[in-house]
C-alpha cells in the first residue's frame, strides 16, 4: 500500500510542479503539444526519482517502511517540499544557468534510423534487464543454480505475487526506464544542441570528429551488452554455468530403478504423517546443540529428540541432510525426498513440469521415477497433500497427481470447499495455523476410513523475506527468528496432538526441512565457516539406529526416500532408490563413497541417463527393454544350466568309468588271490 501511494503521490506532485515552473521546459507553444510534452517530462523525472529511490536509497526503503502512517506521510511531504524548493529556486530569475540550448536545423528521421534506434533500445533493455535480474535474483534468493532457475522460469502459475511485485520494482522497472530515458536522450540530443558557459557565436564541429559522434551510440550500446552479459555470468558464477554444460555419470553408476527393487511391507502397515516445514534448517538450534543462535529457536523441536526421535545429523549434534543441486527449492526438495532424485530443468519439449507451464502436455511429470507416492498407493495407502498455497506453484499438483494420486487440499480448494471465505487470502494462501487445523481434520477422516494413510503437510509461514508473523509471540528482535521458534511449537503441538490420537501407535511422523532457507539478511551472519544443513526428524519409528548410523554422516535429502519406507516398517532389498540410501542401514551413502563436493559438481551437469530415462521415460519401451532383459537373462540362465547338466553328465560319465576300471581290478586282483 505504501508502494502504491508513493507512486500516486510522487506522480501528482512532479505534474504540479512542472506545471509551475516551466522554464527549462522548452515546450512548444500548442497547448496539446505542451500538455504532452509535460506528462513526458512528468515521466522522466518521476522515473529517475523512483530510481534513485529504489537503488541508491534502497536501504532506506526497510526503514520507511516499518515507520507509522502518519510518520511515512510526514517524512514524505518533507522530501516534497524541500524538492520543490529546490526547483523554484533553479527555476527563479535569481537563479542562472550558464547552459545555452541551440534548436538544431529539422531534419526528418528514416525509416532506417527510427528501426537503429529501436533496435539499439532493445538491446539496451535486455542487456540491463540481464544483469538488473542477475543482481537481484542472488541478492534476493542467494546463490541458484542453472536448473533452478530454469525450472522455475517455466512453472509460475500460482506463485507469491510479492515476488513479482519485487521484480517489477527492481528489475523491470530500473531496466525500462532506463531504456526510456536513452531513447529520450538521443531524441534531444538530435534535436538540440547544448551547450555549458557563454559563447558568441556558432561554434561548427569538425569534420574529423563526425565520425566519432556516427559510431558514438553502437559502440557504447554494444559495450553495455557485453558488460551486462559477463557481469550476469559473474554473478551466477562462471564455474558454475561451465558445469552446467559438462556431461556427469553419476547416475548411470549410482541410479537404482525403484521399480526393479523388492520392497516388502510388514503385515500390519503403518500410516505415515509427513511434515515438509518451510527453510527449516539445523542451524536454528542454539551454538549448545550444534546450530548457530544464541537461543535454541527449535527448542520444541529439539526436545523430541531427547524425547527419542531420531536425527540423522552430518555431526555429533542436532545437524542434517547437505543440500546439493536438485532439492535447494520447494518442489525440488519435494521430489528428491520422495522419489530419491534430484529435480533438473527440461531440456526438451517432451517434459512436463506443471500445468499451465511452458512444457505442459499433461501427461508426463518425471514418467521415468517411482515416488514414495506410487508405492504407498500401490500398498493400498489413502493420501492427502495439504498446503496453505496454491498447488499448481512449481508443478507440484502434476508431480502429485501423477505419482500417487494424492488427494490435494491447498489453497484454492479450502475455498472450494467452504473452509475459507472467498476472496480469504494470507501470505502465500492460507496461514500455518490453519493449516494444522485442516491437517487435524484429515487426519482424523484418513483414521477413520480402514485403510493405513499417508498425511503430507507443507507449511509456509517461514518463507523468506522474514516469515508471516501475524498473530505470533515476538520474543526476539529479528521477526524471521521469532516465525521459526512458533513454527517449531506449532509443529511439535500438532505431534502431541498425534500422540493423543488412537492411530499415533501405529504411525511414524517424518519432519524436515523442504530446502535451506533463502532469507538471506537472516543468515548473512552464518554463511561462512558454518555447514548449513536441512533439518530430519523421525518420531516414533518402530526401528532404531544406533549411533554410528545417526550421526557423524554425510547424506543428502534425496536419502530419505529410502529411509522414510524403512521407518514404516518396509524392508528393502539393497537399501538403496534412487540414488538413496536407506540411513538406517549400515550402507554408504552417495555422498560418503564419494564426497560432498564431486556429487554437487556432478549434479549441476548435465546427464544424457537422467534426461532419457527420467525426463524423457517411455513405459513401452522400458517394458521392451526389460522383456529383452529378462529373455537374455533366462537365455543365459538356460545356457548355464545346460551347461552345468552336460558337466555333471560328463563327471558321471568320468566316475562311471572309473567304478567300471576299479571294479575289474577288483575282480583280477581277488581271483588272484583265489
Amino acid at each position: 500500500m505504501s508502494t502504491i501511494f508513493t507512486i500516486i503521490f510522487a506522480f501528482l506532485l512532479i505534474f504540479t510542479t512542472i506545471l509551475l515552473f516551466r522554464k527549462l521546459l522548452f515546450e512548444e507553444s500548442k497547448v496539446s503539444t505542451w500538455i504532452l510534452h509535460t506528462l513526458d517530462n512528468t515521466f522522466i523525472v518521476w522515473s529517475v526519482s523512483l530510481f534513485c529511490y529504489t537503488v541508491i536509497f534502497g536501504k532506506t526503503t526497510a526503514l520507511l517502511a516499518s515507520l507509522s502512517r502518519s510518520l511515512y506521510l510526514f517524512v514524505s511531504l518533507f522530501l516534497t517540499v524541500v524538492f520543490l524548493l529546490v526547483i523554484a529556486y533553479v527555476q527563479s530569475d535569481k537563479s542562472t544557468l550558464p547552459i545555452t540550448l541551440e534548436k538544431k536545423k529539422y531534419m526528418k528521421k528514416t525509416k532506417a534510423a527510427k528501426f537503429l534506434i529501436g533496435f539499439y533500445a532493445a538491446i539496451i533493455f535486455l542487456s540491463l534487464l540481464l544483469y538488473t535480474s542477475s543482481a537481484w535474483l542472488i541478492n534476493v534468493f542467494g546463490p541458484v543454480s542453472i536448473d533452478q532457475l530454469l525450472y522455475t522460469m517455466q512453472t509460475l502459475s500460482g506463485t507469491n505475487t510479492d515476488q513479482v511485485f519485487t521484480f517489477i520494482d527492481k528489475p523491470l522497472i530500473i531496466s525500462g526506464v532506463s531504456t526510456y530515458l536513452f531513447v529520450r536522450l538521443v531524441h534531444f540530443f538530435s534535436s538540440y544542441t547544448l551547450r555549458f558557459g557563454r559563447t558568441t557565436g556558432k561554434r561548427e564541429v569538425g569534420k574529423e570528429r563526425k565520425w566519432v559522434k556516427k559510431f558514438l551510440v553502437p559502440a557504447a550500446v554494444f559495450t553495455l551488452f557485453a558488460g551486462s552479459v559477463l557481469l550476469s555470468i559473474n554473478n551466477v558464477g562462471f564455474a558454475q554455468i561451465k558445469l552446467y554444460f559438462e556431461k556427469s555419470a553419476l547416475f548411470e553408476k549410482e541410479y537404482v530403478d525403484a521399480k526393479d527393487v523388492s520392497i516388502t511391507f510388514p503385515e500390519q502397515k503403518r500410516n505415515l504423517i509427513y511434515i515438509f516445514v518451510e527453510s527449516l534448517e539445523g542451524s536454528y538450534t542454539s551454538t549448545e546443540r550444534g546450530g548457530t543462535q544464541e537461543h535454541d529457536l527449535l527448542e520444541e523441536l529439539t526436545e523430541l529428540i531427547d524425547e527419542g526421535g531420531i536425527n540423522f545429523s552430518n555431526t555429533d549434534q542436532v545437524g542434517g541432510a547437505y543440500q546439493v543441486p536438485g532439492t535447494d527449492y520447494t518442489a525440488a526438495g519435494i521430489v528428491s525426498q520422495t522419489s530419491g532424485v534430484p529435480l533438473k530443468a527440461p531440456t526438451s519439449d517432451k517434459n512436463n513440469f506443471g500445468d499451465q507451464d511452458s512444457y505442459s502436455d499433461g501427461e508426463s511429470f518425471l514418467p521415468g521415477i517411482t515416488s514414495l507416492g506410487d508405492i504407498l498407493n500401490e500398498q493400498g495407502y489413502n493420501q492427502t497433500f495439504v498446503m496453505g498455497s496454491d498447488a499448481s506453484f512449481g508443478g507440484r499438483r502434476t508431480y502429485l497427481e501423477q505419482h500417487g494420486n494424492y488427494n490435494i487440499l491447498d489453497y484454492p480448494k479450502s475455498i472450494e470447499l467452504g473452509l475459507l471465505p472467498v476472496g480469504y487470502a494470507k501470505w502465500w494462501g492460507f496461514e500455518d495455523e490453519k493449516l494444522f487445523t485442516f491437517a487435524k481434520d484429515e487426519a482424523t477422516k484418513l483414521s477413520e476410513q480402514g485403510a493405513p494413510f499417508n498425511l503430507t503437510m507443507l507449511t509456509a509461514d517461514t518463507h523468506f523475506p522474514d516469515g508471516f508473523v501475524e498473530n505470533k509471540p515476538t520474543p526476539y528482535d529479528s521477526q524471521y527468528a521469532n516465525v521459526i521458534s512458533y513454527t517449531s511449537k506449532q509443529v511439535a503441538d500438532f505431534v502431541n496432538w498425534c500422540k493423543e490420537q488412537p492411530f499415533y501407535e501405529n504411525t511414524t511422523i517424518v519432519i524436515t526441512g523442504d530446502h535451506l532457507t533463502m532469507d538471506q539478511k537472516f543468515t548473512e551472519e552464518y554463511l561462512n565457516g558454518y555447514a548449513r544443513t536441512i533439518f530430519n526428524l523421525y518420531v516414533n519409528s518402530p526401528i532404531e539406529a544406533e549411533e554410528s548410523r545417526r550421526t557423524n554422516r554425510e547424506f543428502a535429502s534425496f536419502d530419505l526416500f529410502p529411509t522414510t519406507l524403512a521407518s514404516l516398517g518396509a524392508n528393502i532389498l539393497g537399501e538403496r532408490l534412487g540414488i538413496g540410501t536407506n540411513l538406517f542401514s549400515d550402507r554408504e551413502t552417495v555422498v560418503e563413497t564419494n564426497t560432498l563436493q564431486s556429487v554437487r559438481d556432478q549434479l549441476s551437469q548435465q546427464s544424457d541417463f537422467y534426461n532419457d530415462h527420467i525426463l524423457n521415460f517411455d513405459p513401452n519401451d522400458y517394458k521392451s527393454k526389460k522383456e529383452a532383459e529378462n529373455s537374455s537373462t533366462s537365455s543365459a540362465e538356460s545356457s548355464e544350466a545346460t551347461e552345468e547338466v552336460s558337466a555333471e553328465a560328463n563327471k558321471a560319465e568320468e566316475a562311471s568309468s572309473e567304478s567300471v576300471v576299479e571294479t575289474n581290478e577288483t575282480t583280477v586282483t581277488d581271483g588272484a588271490i583265489n
